[in-house]
Parts: C-alpha cells; sequence; structure tokens
C-alpha cells in the first residue's frame, strides 16, 4: 500500500488529489472510492493509504484507508 496527504478535494465535483509520500506527486481520486472506503466526512490534510488502479485509463488512487497520525 501507498500512503501520502488529501491535498484537495471537492466534493461539489466529486473529485481531488492525493500527494503521494514516495514521489510527491499528486494522484487522481474520485468520490467514488472514498464513498467504497466509507470515508465521510472528506477531510483535506487526512494521511491515506491506497493502491493505484487504471480509471478508464487514467491512474487513480482506490482502495483507500484514512490512517491514525503517525510519524513518516
Amino acid at each position: 500500500m501507498l500512503s501520502g496527504v488529501l491535498k484537495w478535494f471537492n466534493s461539489k465535483k466529486g473529485y481531488g488529489f492525493i500527494t503521494a509520500d514516495d514521489s510527491g506527486k499528486d494522484v487522481f481520486v474520485h468520490i467514488t472510492q472514498m464513498q467504497k472506503a466509507g470515508i465521510n466526512p472528506i477531510i483535506e490534510g487526512s494521511r491515506m493509504s491506497y493502491e493505484l488502479y487504471n480509471d478508464k485509463g487514467r491512474i487513480a488512487a482506490g482502495n483507500l484507508a484514512v490512517l491514525a497520525d503517525a510519524k513518516k
């Protein structure tokens, strides 16, 4: 599992981005993945674990989980 920080999320638009810990690159995340994981409320700045998957030709974050505050 990869980990990162939820950098930005717009609930009205239904998507956001996680900044990956290992590369610093942003990974797309769709609201359906948040819903599947039962993440509510969605809080920017949350540490998350995730797996990458192919979402119609775009790399995205899935299998999400919010991590407890922990040192990197």
